[in-house]
């Protein structure tokens, strides 16, 4: 069985995913239809309330960037089981 992707993995792909949607989207559909993903993406990680709420309150670009920036940051050490 392979093991579970690493906060760093799920960042990088969560960062991709929100670029594709940008181009393909536009800069503001793009945001708000990110918005659903961001749980998927870090489900089971404590304490990540607080970054999906700013993830979802913002229309920022870099900001949204910068959020999962420091999720990576902060969870770069979390362990799944």
């Amino acid at each position: 069985m392979l093991d579970p992707p690493t906060i760093a993995q799920r960042v990088d792909v969560c960062k991709k995913h929100f670029a594709f949607s940008m181009k393909w989207k536009g800069d503001v559909l793009g945001i708000v239809e990110m918005r659903r993903h961001y749980s998927n993406y870090f489900k089971g990680v404590s304490h990540f309330k607080e970054y999906r709420t700013r993830l979802v309150n913002t229309m920022d670009e870099k900001e949204i960037y910068a959020i999962l920036a420091e999720v990576e940051a902060e969870f770069a050490r979390y362990e799944f089981a």
